[in-house]
């Protein structure tokens, strides 16, 4: 009797055993649907509150803009300071459709938008010489149309003239936060982190999972246009709206 008792305490025991030491991760309820998705974020440009359109086809500015920036992925135009012996001037001002850098992304996005942004900043470096830095920079004593709009420390003064002021701080968990920061957007941006803007991008209508906006942009890192996730990673120093 003692033996068939200690037996049946023994298979008791294997029994309790065998449930303590399961892999109960195997039997857990899934993680929710939800958190699994991505979180893409869909902003519909049409009910933006923005209805100027400079270009009179029936889409306002701000969306113009930025499918004007999107139209340039699809034959990316390579970084001219990658190209050997290429002199970054042009009679006209816009270099061949292959080649760009940072400033001509803009400049080509605006020109879909029915802005010359060539002539407008031509125009208000003239009208406003000692706003802008040509002298002390590059020694100009008059403005230059063919070169002016496609320096960047001339773009961050014109749009600081003729742009809505945006906040540069980013904070993608706050909602409030998040929606400052449209498609169509102009940002600048320290990209080596040595005190000074070196690069400008459009805010693209693409995200990343978590909902963060891509830039559209052209660097000498990776070389050619790209749409990327550079709002978190790197440092902003203006953000402006030029639709309004």
């Amino acid at each position: 009797m003692k033996k068939i008792i200690l037996i049946l305490i023994i298979i008791i025991a294997g029994i309790v055993s065998i449930n303590k030491f399961s892999f109960k991760e195997e039997h857990k309820p899934p993680t929710a649907l939800a958190d699994e998705l991505p979180r893409y974020r869909l902003i519909d440009m049409n009910n933006i509150g923005i209805f100027s359109d400079e270009d009179n086809d029936g889409i306002n500015d701000q969306k113009d803009i930025m499918l004007g920036a999107k139209e340039q992925l699809r034959d990316p135009a390579k970084n001219i300071f990658l190209e050997e012996n290429e002199p970054n001037y042009y009679q006209n001002g816009d270099p061949p459709g292959n080649l760009a850098i940072s400033t001509d992304i803009i400049a080509r996005a605006f020109m879909a938008a029915g802005f010359n942004l060539r002539e407008l900043v031509y125009k208000d470096i003239k009208e406003n010489f000692d706003q802008y830095p040509l002298k002390e920079i590059w020694g100009q004593t008059a403005p230059d149309p063919n070169i002016d709009y496609r320096r960047i420390q001339n773009l961050e003064v014109f749009f600081r003239r003729n742009a809505k002021v945006l906040d540069i701080s980013f904070n993608y968990s706050d909602e409030n936060s998040l929606n400052e920061w449209l498609p169509g957007d102009i940002v600048f941006f320290d990209m080596d982190r040595d005190g000074y803007t070196d690069n400008v991008g459009i805010i693209s209508d693409s995200t990343t999972r978590d909902g963060i906006p891509k830039v559209i942009y052209n660097y000498i890192d990776p070389g050619y246009t790209i749409e990327e996730n550079i709002l978190k990673e790197r440092i902003i120093t203006a953000h402006y709206r030029f639709s309004e």
